[in-house]
């Protein structure tokens, strides 16, 4: 398949570069013409290839190190040049990003083909936007969360951890069979769903990232200082047990706009909520022990049995159980799950995207969201002065620059499956 990964040189673009050129598809990397950009594609040329590393002991037992050669995929700074390459295109760019790049886009003539784009990931009521630049019904295909777990460690080098066990997202605009045959060939361990919302309040980034980097602020500015690295997840939620709190509260607030909307909720601590939840893991965790020799398969059995939640927007600590298989624990703690969970207990390092992204991208929308429906969003209006204080901007400005929530944003994200 030809695929054109947007933003090559970010750290999960190399991942869907490295990734899919090993699996033997023809993928044009696109790179800024920015310095990092050119930086990368010289390493590329230089090193001949790029290096995809993943974890000595991986459950897959693919090799750890291995170059995937420049004669494997194409690279550069022409949009033309990907559009015309590419039947998807991936955009594995922070979010902030995506208007500017959809109206590059635009002005080089995607328009004219309707290829397909991923939004990786979407983060919160972005398509809307997007179509007013595009038209209406372009198609978009938002994923709630990046399909890896990855760094960048070095210039021609991508690391992917481990790959999301499984994830939604939602199909956005004018998708026909022939491109969802394509995404699902490309991703079997996605769930889909027509409805935006269970992509735009899935978002767990806007959960886990703003806060705790806020909260912890003068800590990591301290750690970088001092030339150390700052364990986000450990230190920052793990062992701050009021941090976790914290989380929990915001996710409640996300659990309560997501009802207000009409979207059908699973909540951490709610018996009956549980115990559905509890049924939908069993039933997984048993079939998946009949195919753990087999990934392909490993993987329709999570896609099959986990459908059900396409229609849903479930707590953080259901979000941990589905997509990294920390099994829920019932009355545990959100720091606690945290600690558990093993991609975070390694090189979880603290990055200004968490604020930089996701509090606009996030946070803002939604506080903006609960002020809406007239919650208690007293919780994220002193998070967000927090970040303006920091960023050394206007409160009052930040906020009304988002503008208004809409009965037309509210029916956008119902989706077609609840008009």
């Amino acid at each position: 398949m030809k695929i054109g990964v947007f933003a090559a040189s970010s750290q999960s673009g190399r991942a869907y570069l490295a990734d899919f050129a090993n699996q033997g598809h023809s993928v044009y990397g696109y790179c800024r013409p920015s310095e990092h950009g050119k930086q990368f594609i010289s390493a590329i040329k230089e090193n001949k290839g790029i290096l995809l590393k993943r974890p000595k002991e991986n459950k897959n037992k693919e090799n750890p190190c291995i170059l995937i050669p420049l004669e494997n995929f194409r690279i550069g700074s022409s949009l033309e040049e990907l559009i015309e390459h590419s039947e998807i295109i991936i955009m594995a760019e922070p979010s902030i990003y995506f208007l500017e790049s959809i109206i590059s886009l635009e002005k080089a003539g995607i328009s004219k083909k309707k290829i397909p784009i991923i939004l990786s990931p979407c983060r919160t009521m972005l398509v809307p936007q997007l179509w007013k630049v595009l038209g209406e019904g372009y198609p978009f295909v938002c994923f709630s969360t990046c399909a890896y777990s990855c760094k960048a460690p070095e210039d021609a080098v991508s690391y992917i951890k481990r790959r999301k066990r499984v994830w939604i997202a939602s199909l956005e605009g004018d998708i026909g069979e022939k491109d969802f045959s394509k995404l699902e060939l490309l991703f079997p361990q996605c769930i889909w769903s027509r409805i935006p919302a269970v992509t735009s309040l899935g978002n767990i980034g806007m959960v886990f990232h703003p806060a705790t980097y806020l909260l912890n602020y003068e800590a990591i500015v301290q750690a970088e200082k001092a030339g150390q690295d700052y364990s986000f997840y450990m230190e920052g939620i793990a062992n701050a047990p009021q941090v976790g709190i914290t989380l929990e509260k915001i996710d409640a607030i996300r659990l309560e706009i997501a009802r207000q909307i009409g979207i059908k909720v699973l909540q951490p601590g709610k018996a009956t909520d549980e115990s559905e939840w509890n049924a939908i893991m069993d039933e997984l965790y048993t079939h998946e022990k009949n195919w753990e020799q087999n990934i392909v398969k490993l993987r329709a059995v999570r896609r099959e049995h986990l459908s059900k939640i396409s229609s849903m927007v479930v707590g953080t600590q259901f979000w941990l159980d589905y997509t990294y298989g920390v099994k829920r624990i019932v009355n545990e703690p959100l720091y606690k799950a945290i600690g558990r969970t093993p991609t975070y207990q390694k090189m979880s390092v603290a990055q200004k995207r968490y604020i930089e992204e996701d509090v606009p991208t996030g946070l803002l929308p939604l506080y903006k969201l609960g002020k809406y429906f007239k919650l208690d969003v007293s919780i994220l209006e002193e998070l967000l002065q927090k970040y303006c204080n920091i960023e050394n901007k206007n409160f009052t400005d930040f906020i009304d620059a988002y503008g208004e929530i809409t009965e037309g944003i509210i029916n956008y994200l119902r989706g077609s499956e609840n008009n």
